[in-house]
């Protein structure tokens, strides 16, 4: 479909202008990879002409004559495979510049028949591929046999979880998933994953943080398992990894506030101040952690530990059901009558799901105090939680940060709840 941005355009010249800007985004990066070749086989005025090229014979191929495309097609394939043989017999040549051409021809055709966006699309994904030819190749060889072993065994992983894993429920009620239950599984091994190549290739000050930010999005509560596992393989670590599990847990209180205004604007009014006072004691132990870390002048020439760390995701999976089991059974003998306890028992396995049905229930029911108190009980749970299992997994070195910084965590937000309910 044309694009609304080029209305002011004549079909005919909306596809042409973005058949060429697709054969001028792939030709300049072509042309400035091999600017010190002056041989080189096709560059900034190429790709645009043989983009235009696939995009007139599509278009002619369509309209007045079906037998225009496959003859062009085969035509251009033999002048490449021409041009490309007798630049072979003067050097060793790849075959990269080659094949972007042919993909240029095809993104062509592609906007003749009116799939700008998806042209667009893969124009861009295969500029950035071709442009970061120097860092693949200098990534390759930075990683190890182990390494290599470690990232084959994680796409596998990736593929038997999509695949293999049946699209149904089980458990009282079908309360559990078994690719959801995948999925949590998986997503494990990747913040591991990621960690692990962050803190390879950025050091551990940086790496462990990055780490525990983007772990945060997903669930902090799987930063302090990770982390407090990697404390016992590199106690060295350990300050630098309790900083990470204060900075991933900090995260939480932000989707707190963005889930709450989502659902219920008057619950996140509530929560405002508790959960900007829960966020700046946090970032407070993670600035002072990592301050008297550099200090320190520890050394960054650390042991990197398991890349892929199987044995700790499949034991999460069974902690994930565990606790899912608890919170249906917890619920049936409660009542609706312990919503608080509901509450804390919720917020243990998932701060998303209490603070999404809570707003939900006190924007129906106009009960904004009750429903922040949920959902404040909630968090102070859930912060419990991952600090008491950051303690108890963490190596000794690491507990002392843990039990001073979420402790201020929790008093700070328990004073404030203990304020309301008295």
């Amino acid at each position: 479909m044309p694009t609304t941005w080029l209305d002011f355009l004549p079909p005919f010249f909306q596809g042409l202008l973005v058949a060429a800007g697709i054969g001028l985004i792939m030709g300049l990066e072509r042309e400035h990879q091999q600017r010190e070749d002056t041989h080189h086989f096709a560059g900034l005025r190429t790709f645009p002409m043989v983009a235009i090229f696939g995009f007139v014979t599509g278009l002619v191929s369509d309209q007045y004559m079906p037998g225009l495309l496959p003859a062009a097609t085969v035509g251009l394939f033999l002048l490449i495979a021409v041009a490309y043989y007798m630049q072979a017999q003067r050097e060793s040549i790849g075959l990269t510049t080659e094949f972007a051409l042919v993909l240029a021809y095809t993104l062509g055709v592609l906007v003749s028949l009116n799939h700008y966006s998806e042209a667009l699309a893969t124009a861009v994904v295969a500029t950035v591929l071709l442009s970061l030819k120097e860092r693949f190749q200098w990534f390759v060889k930075q990683i190890t046999q182990s390494e290599l072993a470690a990232f084959i065994k994680f796409f596998v992983l990736v593929l038997l979880l999509l695949l293999l894993l049946p699209d149904e429920r089980f458990g009282p009620e079908n309360l559990l998933h078994y690719r959801e239950l995948g999925w949590v599984i998986l997503l494990v091994c990747s913040i591991s994953f990621v960690g692990y190549l962050l803190l390879k290739f950025s050091g551990s000050r940086h790496g462990i943080l990055l780490t525990a930010l983007l772990g945060g999005l997903f669930s902090s509560t799987m930063i302090a398992w990770i982390f407090g596992a990697r404390s016992r393989e590199t106690p060295a670590l350990s300050q630098a990894l309790g900083a990470g599990i204060l900075l991933s847990s900090s995260v939480m209180y932000v989707r707190v506030l963005l889930l709450t205004t989502l659902f219920s604007s008057a619950v996140a009014r509530q929560l405002l101040f508790p959960c900007l006072l829960m966020l700046a004691v946090s970032l407070l132990a993670v600035w002072y952690y990592n301050r008297h870390r550099d200090k320190g002048g520890q050394t960054e020439a650390l042991p990197l530990g398991n890349p892929l760390d199987l044995k700790n995701a499949v034991f999460f999976g069974f902690l994930y059901i565990g606790v899912t089991l608890f919170m249906y059974y917890s619920r049936q003998w409660l009542g609706d009558s312990g919503a608080y306890i509901s509450g804390m028992i919720s917020g243990v396995a998932d701060m998303d799901a209490i603070t999404i049905s809570t707003s939900k229930w006190a924007k129906m029911t106009s009960e904004a105090d009750y429903g922040a108190n949920i959902v404040a009980i909630a968090a102070l749970s859930n912060t419990l939680f991952k600090a008491t299992v950051a303690t108890l997994r963490g190596h000794a070195s690491m507990r002392k940060y843990m039990i001073t910084g979420f402790g201020a965590v929790l008093l700070a937000g328990g004073a404030w709840l203990a304020f309301r309910l008295i």
